[in-house]
């Protein structure tokens, strides 16, 4: 396994290991080892995290440097495309509206409002 992948997924979301823990159910313990290493991902955390993250098992494996297969591509694209909206207003916005867009949305994460 490529010994940065869980924690390269992780750290891109934006998340400590302790709130990926409580996303996941596996403990911070466990994901520690995993991203130091020290331990093998077993099928079932490979599984979790996978689906988690969205990308394949390969990728979490560093067997494929590709993240998601073509079905999960084309699932991703489909479950986003009601989204597109908002997506463009996104990317009309500078940089400034869009670091405090990012702001607003872990702040509103972090509260567990849905």
């Amino acid at each position: 396994m490529s010994k940065n992948r869980v924690k390269e997924l992780r750290e891109s979301m934006h998340l400590s290991q302790e709130k990926l823990g409580e996303f996941t159910n596996i403990s911070q313990q466990v994901i520690s080892k995993i991203e130091r290493s020290d331990s093998r991902l077993t099928k079932d955390n490979m599984i979790i995290l996978a689906d988690f993250f969205e990308v394949s098992t390969d990728y979490l494996l560093g067997r494929s440097n590709c993240k998601r297969s073509i079905e999960q591509e084309m699932e991703m694209l489909n479950k986003f495309r009601k989204y597109d909206d908002i997506v463009q207003m996104y990317v009309m916005l500078g940089e400034k509206g869009r670091q405090l867009l990012r702001h607003i949305a872990d702040m509103l994460i972090e509260l567990g409002i849905d």
